[in-house]
């Protein structure tokens, strides 16, 4: 009980930030058309070597999952991966690569709640199971900018995300649990806007993640003949502030 509501305050947390974060950029932006050929805001901002920050994350996630060849013996018969919700934490620090300041390299450390949703067909029924994961999880990723434009520019990012389960032998003890593997890689890119204002920088950003490899963990329970293969996906909306 204690753990859900702790999930129920970081989702309300998440849920007031998002709001607040995109009237203010949708303010700022409407500022910056607003006062073309007017000062600059943090006109010395990316002419610094490092910077720092801290980012929140919402995010759509879900396994793709590969059935074993004795599938269809099994009592199971149909498995169907649900769209689930997440939310995360973490700091950036981004270190300036070359002269241009176009490059970037970021670190992004954060800690990450999921829920991922599987629905499970049977002979006369089906079910829905829910699997709560935490990860702590260690994007590293180049950043390349576009021309500045008034208080606003464009950028992209890729790299990879290594990922380590938090928890993992409480869940290794759990008979409903599809059990993943405690370390993952996954490749990871996106896109955002950096923001200028008055005195720090706000990037909402759009990333995508996939795992590079099988991430399955053949558990002694009841999927160990249903599945021989799971990876993961997830789409983030993160708001960066810098």
């Amino acid at each position: 009980m204690h753990t859900f509501n702790i999930r129920n305050q970081f989702y309300l947390l998440w849920q007031k930030a998002l709001v607040v974060a995109l009237v203010a950029f949708f303010c700022s932006t409407s500022q910056a058309f607003a006062q073309r050929g007017k000062a600059l805001n943090l006109q010395e901002y990316d002419s610094k070597s490092i910077h720092f920050g801290f980012q929140l994350g919402g995010m759509f996630s879900k396994f793709n999952v590969v059935s074993s060849k004795t599938f269809a013996m099994d009592t199971i018969q149909g498995i169907t991966p649900l769209n689930s919700m997440g939310f995360s934490l973490g700091f950036i620090v981004s270190f300036a690569l070359g002269e241009r300041e176009r490059w970037n390299l970021r670190l992004l450390p954060n800690v990450a709640f999921y829920e991922r949703s599987v629905k499970f067909d049977y002979p006369n029924s089906s079910k829905t199971r829910t699997f709560e994961n935490t990860f702590i999880e260690f994007p590293i990723l180049l950043k390349y900018k576009s021309e500045r434009r008034g208080n606003m520019r464009m950028y992209m990012v890729g790299g990879v995300t290594g990922i380590f389960k938090v928890a993992a032998e409480k869940q290794r003890l759990d008979p409903n649990q599809i059990l993943t593997a405690d370390q993952a890689i996954e490749l990871t890119y996106g896109f955002g806007f950096d923001n200028y204002l008055d005195f720090f920088k706000f990037a909402p950003e759009l990333r995508f993640s996939h795992g590079i490899a099988n991430a399955y963990a053949i558990p002694n329970n009841q999927f160990a003949t249903v599945l021989s293969g799971v990876t993961t996906h997830r789409v983030t909306l993160y708001l960066n502030f810098e």
